[in-house]
């Protein structure tokens, strides 16, 4: 996947060509904004220019994406490459270990077979212990002159400190909705309200949008709506069951998304941004009743403790009762509202 090839990052993909153009590489970047939204790509993407046997440099460089050195990236195998991700990605809170980063030095110690540079790829670097992280900063403090390191991260406040501060930071912006739609709907052969749902859901992350089928979120649609709004919040049993069950099923970070979008309709309703694009957009005639009930400032505040709940997953917080409180928060301000 050249350069050529990936959709938007304009901006830090003109700053890495530059670099490398100028002679200017850095030694170790931080690619780091929204998951699926590009930067793995956009890394895979200069470690097959750094190794490509017929790059293109007429004005700024690229792969060529056809050698054999640009299949072996794509593939993962290039001998001069290494990537490393979380082990058991599958299971909550998947971790990158300290056995994985200090596989590095066996790529650091001979100087790379093709190409200028060996290149390790460190996705999800947010995931690695404690243990993991020191022993990656060492080796950043003194890195060899060939060796290139791709950190990728959608929560890079989980970094060290000191591990970003040795670090050239490229922030990666989600794409506006209507280039994913376009892409969706010359790509994807999907109907238009296919394509804009999708679009909408995936919040400008291509990569995500990729993967959603459509007729599926129509039925999670349907069910976090029923979750987030439904007659069940003046039941007190209700929510402890609806809780449990979330919990217990894994569901809880698929369902804190949906919900922040459930309260971002409704809020763009409340300040009469009725234009925008809105996943819940079927529903609309009910939110404008909800919108009448609640105060912009009171689905901030539960936006806010729908942040919190899931910035406490990395914690190993009480999702169950976490997820009570936003509940009794939500029934509370609406029952308030209304009164």
């Amino acid at each position: 996947m050249p350069f050529s090839t990936i959709i938007g990052h304009q901006r830090p993909i003109k700053w890495l060509q530059t670099a490398v153009k100028t002679n200017h590489l850095g030694h170790a970047y931080l690619f780091h904004g929204e998951a699926a939204i590009g930067k793995r790509q956009t890394a895979k993407a200069l470690t097959q220019f750094l190794h490509c046997e017929h790059p293109h440099e007429d004005s700024l460089p690229d792969a060529c994406g056809t050698c054999r050195s640009c299949h072996q990236v794509e593939e993962a195998i290039h001998p001069d490459c290494l990537i490393i991700e979380p082990e058991d990605a599958q299971k909550p809170n998947p971790k990158i270990k300290v056995d994985q980063i200090r596989a590095i030095e066996h790529l650091m110690i001979y100087r790379p077979l093709i190409g200028s540079h060996k290149v390790c790829v460190i996705d999800s670097a947010e995931a690695m212990t404690t243990e993991a992280a020191n022993a990656l900063l060492k080796t950043l403090e003194d890195p060899p002159d060939h060796c290139l390191f791709l950190l990728i991260s959608s929560r890079p406040e989980h970094l060290l400190p000191t591990i970003r501060s040795r670090c050239i930071a490229l922030r990666f912006s989600p794409l506006p909705l209507t280039d994913v739609y376009d892409f969706l709907m010359q790509h994807a052969s999907m109907e238009p309200t296919d394509a804009k749902l999708v679009a909408t859901f995936s919040e400008g992350r291509l990569g995500q949008a990729l993967h959603l089928d459509p007729e599926e979120l129509k039925v999670k649609l349907r069910q976090y709506w029923t979750l987030l709004f439904g007659e069940h919040l003046t039941s007190a049993t209700q929510i402890f069951e609806i809780s449990d069950s979330l919990v217990k099923s894994q569901q809880v970070p698929e369902a804190i998304q949906w919900f922040q979008q459930g309260l971002r309709d409704l809020l763009l309703l409340t300040l009469e941004e009725s234009n925008a694009p809105m996943l819940y957009r079927d529903q609309e005639p009910a939110l404008r009743q909800l919108a009448e009930r609640i105060t912009a400032s009171a689905i901030i505040e539960l936006s806010q403790e729908l942040n919190q709940l899931e910035r406490g997953q990395q914690r190993n917080l009480n999702m169950q009762i976490g997820l009570e409180q936003f509940f009794f928060h939500l029934h509370d301000q609406l029952e308030h509202a209304s009164a």
